[in-house]
């Protein structure tokens, strides 16, 4: 049966048509109009996006309320939401944070296992800059999936407790190659239409400027961008 006629299927039964896009991580959610989605169809996406950890959409034209509405089914309530801004380029580049773990050797797997990560972030308080901090396990099972994962959260605001600077820096170095190897990322390059989901948990990405207005959506655990 050609693609057309699955795609004419799924569109009457309602299913979500996965394409994987990366090898690691990534895929296409096709057959999908966010703005109508019901409960089944939620939970279909959301089966999809545990699995291929970011989800593009493609052909979206959503407001702000479309997105928030949207938004609310992840449990969340109190989003907060940016305009769209102007801005020069727009790639996204994701890496697996499951793939990574996967990949260390018996050595390095053994030596992060019980190690913990502080991560800092500096908050603007007038003319202060007060910094605070969270501990974490380095090597944590994601609460949905079971799997393992790193969490590695931003290189430069991270430090591995109990090492010093030098030691710290130079493992975290390693996790970071190890997590940016091409294998284990998968890049997009955003065009007007697209919606991009993530799960923040499991996946760390990077983004290049774009000249296309974007509307940024940042929930705790979720993350989403939508192109308009």
């Amino acid at each position: 049966m050609s693609l057309r006629s699955n795609a004419a299927r799924n569109a009457e039964s309602g299913l979500i048509q996965v394409i994987p896009m990366g090898k690691a991580l990534g895929a296409e959610a096709c057959n999908v109009d966010l703005k109508s989605f019901d409960d089944w169809a939620f939970a279909s996406f959301m089966r999809a996006l545990l699995k291929h950890q970011v989800l593009l959409v493609r052909g979206q034209r959503l407001s702000e309320r479309d997105i928030a509405v949207f938004s609310r089914r992840f449990g969340h309530a109190d989003l907060a939401y940016t305009s769209p801004s102007t801005l020069s380029g727009d790639r996204l580049t994701f890496c697996s944070l499951y793939a990574a773990y996967d990949a260390l050797s018996p050595a390095l797997r053994s030596r992060v296992a019980h190690l913990k990560i502080r991560h800092l972030a500096a908050e603007a308080n007038g003319c202060h800059t007060t910094f605070a901090s969270a501990v974490h396990p380095l090597v944590a099972p994601h609460p949905d999936t079971g799997r393992s994962m790193l969490a590695l959260g931003h290189r430069h605001h991270a430090i591995i407790a109990g090492l010093d600077r030098a030691e710290s820096d130079a493992l975290l170095d390693d996790l970071w190659q190890i997590a940016e190897r091409p294998e284990f990322t998968w890049a997009h390059t955003c065009r007007p239409g697209d919606f991009v989901v993530w799960d923040t948990r499991c996946t760390i990405h990077r983004r290049e400027a774009s000249d296309l207005p974007r509307l940024w959506h940042s929930p705790p655990l979720w993350n989403a961008l939508s192109t308009v």
